[in-house]
């Protein structure tokens, strides 16, 4: 008995138990994703769906590549010419939907549309990186994304339902050879079935391993071709930089802002939290800078000064920290800083101040509740929380102005604390 090579059997029951996997997740998260109950597994879920759907994509080339190689072993000479012409026929949709189901799918999500709104999800592959997405699809105007969304979507529905019912074909004409013709046919991919003599066919030489290098050169300059070119931002200036502008647009009399108060980072933090997809999210912000000008004589005429890298946001979830820094969020290549700049700070009855400030997001200045400043001879706190609506930035609210994924109200956690350096005075 000839059967096929390792190679090839491995491939194929590989690639066979992926695309089953995924048939079963996209039929599940269908519905899971509207529902709230299911909706955050049902978010992660669609990662999954993703990934495996690019890993089958990649393998189906690399099993093309190979099938052009290897020879496939020859039917028994009895079998007629219809079952012939079926069995060709089968093998060649089955290797357009290996390739057409996930393209299909990458297109869909590279329009970054779902239903009559727009979304902000980026493919993360098993959490490992970015894909970018095809034919910069997410860069259209909206009519041509809701459009090719719709379309591709559309595809990649029936093409699931095709390969379906091939799926039900091909495993029913082979238990039909095992079973009632009682050849070898499916003991070619399951050798265990048969206690014959194995045997493999020799590579198909120079001829064969020509065909298979042409198919992965094209496959991947068509890829290469189509993804999405990031555009080229000029770099950013350093956060310090933009800390020292802050200062030197803060009015301060003749005398310029000076500071003897150092940051205790291990003390200090800002954070912010909400909720996804009904699930609560806290993160904060990896970098940041201040500067404080208080006398203790005088903490009224004092200045509070904080510039934020919006790009260090972080909750610790690879995709929230991937979509942060996108446009309709932190659109952090327009908007690298955000910062905080004090208008008052009064008096409590109790020794501590009301710090009064504005805090300038995407260009969007947002007058605060006041934060509670504690001032010593030798330390310095700001504490306190606050909450934003992220529709005032604006946030999110392209893809989900009604809160119903992130919650419109995002809280703002700050505790941060100071020493006194004793080398100079305010």
């Amino acid at each position: 008995m000839v059967r096929y090579n390792r190679v090839a059997i491995a491939f194929h029951w590989l690639i066979a138990a992926l695309i089953i996997i995924n048939l079963g997740l996209g039929w599940w998260m269908g519905d899971a994703l509207n529902d709230s109950a299911s909706r955050n597994t049902a978010a992660n879920t669609f990662q999954w769906h993703k990934s495996i759907g690019l890993s089958v994509l990649a393998l189906s080339l690399l099993r093309l590549s190979w099938r052009l190689l290897h020879p496939a072993p020859a039917l028994p000479p009895h079998t007629p010419p219809w079952e012939r012409f079926a069995a060709s026929a089968t093998h060649g949709l089955f290797y357009a939907l290996m390739l057409g189901l996930p393209l299909s799918g990458w297109l869909y999500v590279s329009t970054q549309w779902r239903g009559d709104a727009p979304m902000t999800v980026p493919t993360l592959w098993f959490g490992l990186f970015e894909v970018p997405h095809l034919l910069a699809l997410n860069t259209q105007d909206d009519t041509a994304r809701q459009a090719i969304a719709g379309t591709t979507l559309q595809a990649h529905e029936i093409l699931s339902s095709v390969f379906i019912l091939l799926l039900v074909l091909h495993v029913a004409a082979a238990f039909r050879h095992h079973l009632m013709l009682r050849d070898d046919i499916l003991a070619r991919m399951i050798p265990a079935l048969s206690s014959a003599d194995k045997s493999t066919l020799p590579s198909n030489g120079w001829a064969g391993a020509t065909r298979a290098l042409l198919v992965l050169a094209v496959s991947v300059a068509f890829i290469a071709t189509a993804l999405e070119r990031p555009p080229q931002n000029q770099t950013a200036p350093a956060i310090e930089q933009q800390l020292q502008r802050l200062q030197d647009s803060t009015t301060t009399g003749s005398q310029a802002l000076t500071s003897s108060w150092q940051l205790i980072t291990e003390k200090s933090y800002i954070g912010f939290s909400g909720s996804h997809a009904g699930r609560p999210f806290t993160g904060r912000f990896g970098n940041w800078v201040s500067k404080l000008h208080l006398p203790l004589n005088n903490p009224d005429a004092g200045t509070v000064l904080v510039v934020v890298d919006t790009g260090s946001a972080s909750d610790g979830v690879p995709l929230h920290d991937r979509t942060l820094p996108e446009t309709e969020w932190f659109d952090v290549s327009t908007h690298p800083f955000a910062t905080f700049q004090s208008t008052a700070i009064t008096a409590r009855d109790n020794g501590d101040f009301d710090l009064h400030g504005v805090l300038t997001i995407k260009g969007q200045a947002l007058i605060l509740e006041p934060l509670t400043l504690r001032i010593s001879n030798d330390s310095v706190r700001i504490s306190g929380e606050l909450t934003i609506d992220r529709a005032n930035i604006p946030m999110g609210m392209e893809s989900d102005p009604s809160g119903e994924w992130v919650s419109r109200d995002i809280r703002i956690l700050v505790e941060a604390q100071w020493s006194r350096q004793h080398d100079g005075d305010q």
